[in-house]
């Protein structure tokens, strides 16, 4: 089990899963929506195969804590 930091621009919680779930059946089972959304775990960008890797094949360590955030960028936030 891993417990994950969920951040958007409208939840913040923390969130207890298993290893084997993938980000996008997580996303599902929170109800957050990503295709509009920079998506980043632990700070890196994830891409669009990213999606369908296990935790666990995306170097994430059974029992730790890890921030898993997808944050809307509109356009009145570019500089």
């Amino acid at each position: 089990m891993l417990s994950i930091n969920l951040r958007t621009n409208t939840m913040r919680k923390t969130v207890t899963t298993d290893i084997t779930t993938t980000p996008r059946e997580f996303f599902e089972e929170q109800g957050v929506d990503t295709s509009t959304s920079m998506v980043n775990l632990r700070g890196v960008v994830l891409s669009a195969g990213d999606f369908d890797k296990t935790f666990e094949e995306l170097n994430v360590e059974d029992g730790t804590t890890v921030n898993l955030n997808a944050i809307v960028k509109a356009d009145g936030a570019a500089a």
